[in-house]
This record gives C-alpha cells, structure tokens and sequence, in this order.
C-alpha cells in the first residue's frame, strides 16, 4: 500500500511505537506452544501402568515495519496535465511525502509425537515413535545426493583423463 502524504516525523516514530507494543504479544502467542502441557500428554492409565507422550514443538515467526520517505518525485507532462485536473491530490511544492509504510509478520508452530513414556511396575521406559514418511524421505534425498556426487566424481575424472 502506497499511501503519498505529508507526515511529521512524530507520525512515523509512533508508527513504529504501535509495532514495537505489538511485537511481545506476536511472540508470546508463538511460543505458547512451547508449553510443557504441549510438549508432554496427560498421563493415561492402562491397568498397572501410566503412558505418557511426549512430542517435538518447533515454532516461529517474524515481523517486520517497513517506511519510506523522499522527494516529491518530478512530474512529467502526463502527470501535471492530471494534476491540473485535480490539485487537491497533489502534495505542497517544497515537502517531503512518505511513499509507502507497512506492517507484516507472521509464524507458525508445529508439533509432532516423538516417544512414549511407561512407567510401569518394572520401571520406567521410553519407546520412540518413529515416523517411516520422514525416515524415507531422508533416506530418498540422500541417495540421490550420492548419485549425484557419484557422477560428478565420474565426470571429473574422465575430464583428467
């Protein structure tokens, strides 16, 4: 969003005042996540024993507050002839406009189980979860970086040759 006005330098500092109040309240709702009611279930009993899970919480996030400011920029014919037709868009000869400002951010958070816990009469134990998708994943993607090494090993040594 462009927006050309003129603005004092109070305008833009309590822009940027509203950002920054902002900002704490943008991280405390991210990070919310990171809870130990989050990253470890409520106990269940199952006969002689107790099963918790416990999970992987990954978030994030950024912000940012973008302003510009400068020159009235020089009209050419087009432009003034538009002027002329209506002044009162057109800023005071001699000061300076603010061409653009903006506020963004965003994140996410992201949870995933990673181990079960017993506790049962023979102790304690800790079982991981194990996700078959992720480990195929790894193991599709690091196999096509070594046969891609592997030809380049190839390529580089006939080249010698």
């Amino acid at each position: 969003m462009t927006n050309s006005r003129d603005a004092s330098p109070d305008e833009a500092l309590s822009l940027i005042d509203r950002a920054g109040e902002q900002a704490p309240k943008l991280l405390e709702k991210l990070f919310a996540a990171a809870q130990s009611g989050a990253v470890f279930g409520q106990p269940v009993d199952a006969g002689s024993y107790t099963l918790i899970t416990a999970a992987e919480v990954t978030s994030g996030g950024g912000f940012g507050v973008g302003m510009g400011r400068g020159p009235v920029p020089k009209r050419d014919a087009k432009q003034s002839a538009l002027a002329e037709s209506a002044p009162e868009e057109a800023p005071p000869a001699g000061k300076q406009s603010i061409d653009g400002s903006g506020f963004g951010g965003g994140g996410g958070s992201m949870g995933r189980p990673v181990a079960i816990i017993a506790i049962g009469p023979n102790g304690v134990t800790v079982r991981p979860v194990v996700d078959v998708t992720k480990v195929a994943l790894a193991a599709l993607t690091a196999s096509v970086a070594m046969l891609g090494l592997r030809r380049a090993m190839r390529r580089a040594r006939r080249g010698k040759s």
